[in-house]
């Protein structure tokens, strides 16, 4: 009798079971449908450079969503590139975007090809988006309460010359002179001035408009003469300190001694300490925010004396008729920082403040 001794080498590899659940199976089959599935998009993004790891994580779980998973080489390519444009927007404009698109690639592959680019606007074209988009009055069809009540304290009208300076289309100027104030206007948006240049010719108002930058160089104004100068939702667009201090020092000349400056703007409240990602999105959102010590550091050594600080809110609610209020839909938001903190009515660390001073003589 002739024993066989098995070897293990030459036996057949026993067959698995087949699987048959079908909770798996569907799943299997889902994911062999990456090879099939082609995607393509394109993500806008507010150039916001502090936003960097969270864009970079966002747009790794979308494309991993797609069945595209990245490496941790794709992925730091992926935040170099974007680092690079985040800053490149930013330094141009608080309102620049990057642009993300992506394209899956061409089957049998399965990875996913993406461009980075970046998209400026600036001030001037935001502006200009407004003319075209939003129905009159953009601001509001009345002055600032808290204007028309600095201006009526400086004596009569006539001899008291004001500048507003970031005028719109004259929401402000435009009562004053009508009031007899000597007004003029500088404005920076040319489809704005061109709104305010028209409205005081039909009316016959004597306003001098002054089109472009007023910390720009090339802007000639006289020199001592204004009682009062204004900005009015003008400094919540500035970007650095140091325009404050450019504010100051141009007012400093424009002014006569014992003249007052107004403006409103966006300050902390309640010890709130901004850090440097909630300062670049209060850009994004028209919203820009300075401390108190940097209003007295830019302020420093010109003459100036603070008189008051206020909410503009509050101040405003009491002064304009009941039946016109809220100036316009967007006000109350933007003015009580929640256009930046998506909070509770009174919660925001923010607000909207009218800082005024005083030239001393």
């Amino acid at each position: 009798m002739v024993t066989r001794v098995s070897d293990p080498a030459t036996e057949p590899t026993p067959r698995p079971k087949p699987e048959t659940d079908p909770v798996t199976l569907k799943a299997s089959v889902i994911r062999r449908l990456t090879k099939k599935i082609g995607v393509n998009g394109r993500v806008r993004l507010p150039a916001v450079p502090s936003l960097l790891e969270d864009y970079v994580e966002n747009l790794r779980k979308m494309f991993a969503s797609y069945g595209r998973v990245f490496s941790e080489v794709e992925i730091e390519n992926l935040r170099k590139i974007l680092d690079g444009k985040l800053k490149e927007g930013w330094a141009i404009s608080p309102y620049a975007h990057v642009n993300v698109r992506y394209e899956s690639e061409a089957p049998p592959k399965i990875g996913i090809s993406y461009w980075v680019s970046t998209e400026i606007s600036t001030i001037e074209d935001q502006y200009a988006d407004w003319v075209k988009t939003r129905t009159p009055p953009l601001f509001g069809k009345h002055p600032d309460s808290k204007v028309m009540d600095l201006a009526r304290s400086l004596g009569a009208p006539g001899d008291t010359p004001v500048l507003d300076i970031g005028a719109g289309t004259g929401r402000n100027t435009l009562p004053l002179a009508r009031a007899g104030f000597p007004a003029d206007a500088v404005e920076l948006s040319p489809d704005l001035a061109n709104i305010l240049r028209n409205e005081a010719a039909s009316e016959g108002l004597n306003v001098t408009l002054y089109q472009g930058d007023v910390l720009g160089e090339g802007m000639v104004l006289p020199k001592g003469r204004y009682r009062l100068v204004i900005l009015c939702e003008v400094v919540s667009h500035f970007r650095e300190t140091s325009e404050v201090r450019k504010l100051f020092e141009r007012t400093s000349e424009l002014l006569a001694p014992g003249g007052l400056l107004a403006f409103s703007a966006f300050v902390p409240v309640g010890g709130y300490q901004p850090d440097q990602l909630a300062r670049e999105l209060a850009q994004v959102f028209w919203c820009s925010l300075f401390t108190r010590d940097e209003f007295k550091e830019a302020s420093a050594g010109l003459g100036f004396s603070l008189l008051s600080e206020e909410s503009v809110f509050e101040y405003e609610k009491k002064h304009v008729p009941a039946q016109d209020w809220p100036p316009t839909g967007w006000f109350e938001e933007w003015a009580r920082g929640l256009d930046v903190y998506r909070l509770s009515i009174g919660k925001a660390p923010i607000d909207l403040r009218w800082m005024v001073y005083r030239k001393n003589g």
